[in-house]
C-alpha cells in the first residue's frame, strides 16, 4: 500500500505491506526509487511487514534542492517513529546503506538487524561522479541510462560482462532497474552533494544492533574492501563477500543474496 508521510520538512512516499509482522525497512541506492527494492520486498513479505521508501530527492517524495546525509538519516528515524515501529530491521543498498548506517548511529535502540549492502564508510565525492569524470562526463548533465552505459563495466562482474558481449544478457536489464522518472539537473546536483563529504566511520561505537555488511567481489563503485572496513569497525558485525558479482549484485546473484539476507535475519 502506498502512503505519504509528512516528516521533518518533506513528504516521504513509502510502500508498506502493512501487516502485523516484524517490520523491515528497505532503502534504495543512488538515482533509484522504492521499486528497486521490490524484489527483496516480495521475497520477505510472507514473513515480514516490508516498508520500502523513496528517500527525499527521489521517486514520489519531495525533491528539495539542498539536503544532507544527516537529513536522510533523520528521515529514517522519523519514519520509524511515525509508523510506531519497534525492533525494526533496516537494509540499505549503496547510498541507502550510508543512510541506514547513519540512522543507526543516530539511534540504535529501535533497530534490531542492520544490513549494509555495497557500502562505503566515508567519501569526499561520489564514486559514480568520479568514474564519470574519468571519462569526461558529468552525471547531472546526462541521464541515468547514459550514466550506466558509460560506466557499466564498474557495476558488473566479468561473467556478466561476457554474457552481455555474447548476447546472452541484455544490458537494458540492468540499466533500467528501479528507476522511476528522471531527476532534473538541479535535483541531481543536490543528490550528489548529499552523499559527498560524509564520514560514518567516526561513530561506529554507536552501532549496537546486529549488523551484517555484504560486499561484492567485482564492485568498482564501492569496492568490497570498504565494506570490510565498516564491518571491522563495528563491534560484532559480520561480513559476507558474494563472489563473481559487481555493484549490481542484487540482479547478478539474486538468489544467493536473498539467502544471505534471510539467514542473517533469523539470528
Amino acid at each position: 500500500m502506498k502512503k505519504f508521510l509528512d516528516i521533518n520538512d518533506v513528504t516521504i512516499c513509502i510502500d508498506d505491506t502493512d501487516e502485523d509482522k516484524k517490520p523491515i525497512i528497505l532503502i534504495p541506492g543512488l538515482a533509484s526509487s522504492k521499486e528497486a527494492m521490490f524484489f527483496i520486498r516480495d521475497a520477505l513479505k510472507d514473513d515480514y511487514r516490508v516498508i520500502t521508501l523513496d528517500v527525499r530527492g527521489h521517486g514520489e517524495s519531495t525533491h528539495p534542492l539542498s539536503y544532507t546525509l544527516e537529513d536522510h538519516a533523520e528521515d529514517l528515524q522519523e519514519i520509524i517513529g511515525k509508523l510506531e515501529l519497534e525492533n525494526v530491521d533496516v537494509l540499505g543498498y549503496s547510498m541507502g546503506s550510508y543512510i541506514a548506517l547513519r540512522g543507526a548511529q543516530l539511534n540504535c535502540n529501535n533497530i534490531d538487524h542492520l544490513i549494509l549492502l555495497c557500502t562505503n564508510p566515508s567519501s569526499k565525492v561520489s564514486s559514480v561522479f568520479r568514474l564519470l569524470g574519468e571519462k569526461g562526463l558529468e552525471y547531472p548533465k546526462i541521464s541515468r541510462r547514459e550514466m550506466f552505459q558509460a560506466i557499466y563495466d564498474s557495476y558488473l562482474s566479468p561473467t556478466t560482462l561476457r554474457k552481455i558481449a555474447s548476447g546472452e544478457l541484455e544490458m537494458s536489464r540492468f540499466a533500467s532497474s528501479g528507476n522511476i522518472g528522471e531527476l532534473n539537473e538541479e535535483e541531481k546536483r543536490a543528490e550528489l552533494k548529499s552523499i559527498s563529504n560524509f564520514d560514518n566511520s567516526i561513530d561506529y561505537d554507536k552501532v549496537k544492533c546486529k549488523t551484517l555488511v555484504i560486499g561484492a567481489e567485482y564492485d568498482r563503485i564501492n569496492p568490497y574492501e570498504l565494506g570490510k572496513e565498516v564491518a571491522d569497525g563495528i563491534e560484532g558485525a559480520e561480513f559476507c563477500l558474494i563472489k563473481d558479482a559487481g555493484h549490481m549484485v542484487a540482479y547478478e546473484k539474486t538468489e544467493e543474496l536473498l539467502t544471505v539476507i534471510k539467514e542473517f535475519l533469523k539470528v
